[in-house]
């Protein structure tokens, strides 16, 4: 497992640290915003300028073919055999002399690395000008050859015309999945997805083919086939032994892990089998960076959750020590999504209490940090409860303030809490009933906390179209029980680009809940996402 100080910046870069709240000092009346009230008791707001930068993902595993290498029957020079290729006018001849002049090439390209790229466009050209000459009765090995010089030089449109050459000359080839596996390649790289589907959809998968079910799970993954997509990315991961590539590829299956639409139960002993993982330290390895990576990145909170409990169960009393209070601290967090502010209390306590045990294996600065976030969560849970009134928040928010105060070095922090805390038993005292509504702020920071959910709906487009961006606006609206009640978007839902964004996110957002109000009435929010490409 990482360290704490890196997990930590893993999870705020997840949401997992709130935004500035104010605390509030009002008896629970809240408030309602910017925006106008359409009746008695309604309120409305925008939450603006929420910037979501998304990932490109692109299939890196595969590297780059297997260079098939062409020897001459005598010893030459490269000098000679250029000559030789210059000199020879027959087109099959022709062939073979620039298969023989690459593979030189190649070689020597191994040894002089000043000029490996200058060597592989020489050789690549000496080939390309001998399938001109053959026109359509190009060699086979021409175009191997050619085929891998083209994804050398990360020529992913001539690559693809020779790799598609290569299969439609012989398809039955024992080396045409393997050639139709790097067809595919070519073809994602320039995003071309619909043609790389097309390529393999009709192909068994097989961990005998691993190159061509990982480009098959690439393919499927881009045009939304969850399930397809999982098989084969895990077909693939257990057909690769040592190839090269093996790092990449282990990120790509806890990559679909969490970006494809499988359970948790069905994920589980298929990572465990890729994996390898037969002892309970391998599975609490695997369940752990399930939670904290698959499907906290994929906005998965509940599974989250859940592959983390899993961990801890599984690894017992052997769970590192300074890893228990990341795990716990990363489920309250999670946890804050799921309109369940006890749970995530109970959790936050359970890091706190996991601490001591990590004595010098978390440095103090980690410790201040982890106890800062878990003041922060607690300061949210204040402010969610003093403006709508919702009684759920009190005592989370008052467990978390009593759980850290004392432990935070910093003086002018530690009074700061105590006066919120202060704050907080005076708002409890003085709140009335049929009071309290949404306030901007506070469900600012609430939404805000779904980003991810947002990000990932916004990334699984992006492999589609990695230059799509834009605004995408997210209408809200909810009763005083915090259910939301209508979604709407701008654009509206579709099939493809910002409008596939935005139904994937108006699902998400159907199931995401505000805190009670107090008040009776409807809140309407408008929230507005800007996307981009991360550079």
């Amino acid at each position: 497992m990482k360290r704490l100080s890196f997990l930590l910046a893993t999870l705020v870069a997840c949401g997992g640290t709130p935004e500035k709240t104010t605390t509030p000092t009002g008896g629970g009346t809240g408030g309602s915003g910017g925006g106008k009230p359409a009746a008695a008791g309604d309120v409305s707001f925008d939450v603006t300028g929420i910037e979501v930068k998304g990932m490109v993902f692109e299939p890196e595993a595969l590297g780059r073919p297997g260079m098939p290498l062409v020897e001459a029957k005598k010893k030459v020079t490269i000098d000679k055999q250029r000559t030789v290729f210059a000199n020879t006018k027959d087109p099959v001849q022709k062939e073979a002399q620039a298969a023989i002049l690459a593979t030189l090439l190649y070689q020597q390209s191994k040894v002089d690395k000043t000029k490996e790229k200058e060597l592989w466009i020489e050789a690549r050209q000496a080939l390309r000008d001998a399938a001109k000459i053959s026109g359509d009765k190009v060699d086979e090995i021409t175009l191997r050859l050619l085929g891998s010089y083209e994804l050398l030089l990360e020529d992913y449109a001539a690559a693809e015309t020779a790799w598609a050459a290569l299969v439609n000359a012989d398809p039955k080839n024992k080396e045409a999945l393997y050639s139709r596996a790097w067809w595919a390649f070519a073809l994602l790289k320039q995003f071309k997805n619909p043609a790389a589907l097309d390529v393999v959809k009709n192909e068994a998968l097989s961990d005998k083919q691993p190159e061509l079910a990982y480009v098959t799970a690439w393919a499927k993954w881009r045009a939304s086939d969850d399930a397809g997509a999982w098989t084969a990315i895990v077909t693939a991961a257990n057909g690769w032994g040592n190839m090269a590539g093996r790092e990449a590829l282990d990120r790509d299956v806890y990559l679909f892990a969490g970006r494809s639409n499988v359970s948790l139960a069905e994920t589980t002993p298929a990572m465990f089998k890729v994996f390898n993982a037969k002892q309970k330290a391998q599975q609490y390895e695997v369940l752990a960076k399930l939670g904290l990576q698959s499907y906290g990145f994929a906005g998965r909170w509940a599974d989250g959750v859940a592959a983390l409990d899993q961990a801890v169960a599984l690894a017992g009393a052997s769970v590192p020590v300074n890893d228990l209070p990341v795990l716990r601290y990363s489920q309250a967090d999670f946890t804050v999504r799921l309109d369940a502010p006890e749970v995530a209390a109970k959790y936050g306590k359970q890091a706190i209490e996991a601490m001591p045990a990590c004595g010098a294996k978390c440095s103090e600065k980690e410790k201040q940090d982890l106890i800062g976030a878990l003041q922060g969560m607690g300061l949210l849970f204040h402010v969610l409860y003093a403006t709508a009134n919702d009684l759920r928040y009190y005592q989370p928010a008052h467990d978390l303030y009593t759980a850290t105060i004392s432990l935070i070095m910093d003086g002018t922090k530690r009074a700061e809490a105590q006066k919120n805390l202060a704050t907080l038993e005076a708002t409890v005292k003085n709140t009335k009933a049929g009071t309290g509504t949404h306030d901007k702020g506070a469900i600012g920071a609430l939404v805000n906390r779904h980003n991810q959910e947002v990000q990932a709906c916004y990334e699984a487009q992006l492999a589609a179209n990695p230059k799509l961006g834009g605004n995408l606006t997210l209408n809200l609206e909810s009763d005083n029980t915090g259910a939301v009640k209508g979604v709407a978007t701008e654009p509206k839902a579709g099939l493809a680009d910002l409008s596939a964004v935005a139904g994937c996110v108006a699902e998400h957002a159907k199931g995401w809940k505000l805190p009670k109000r107090g008040m009776a009435g409807n809140t309407r929010i408008k929230v507005v996402y800007a996307l981009s490409p991360r550079k």
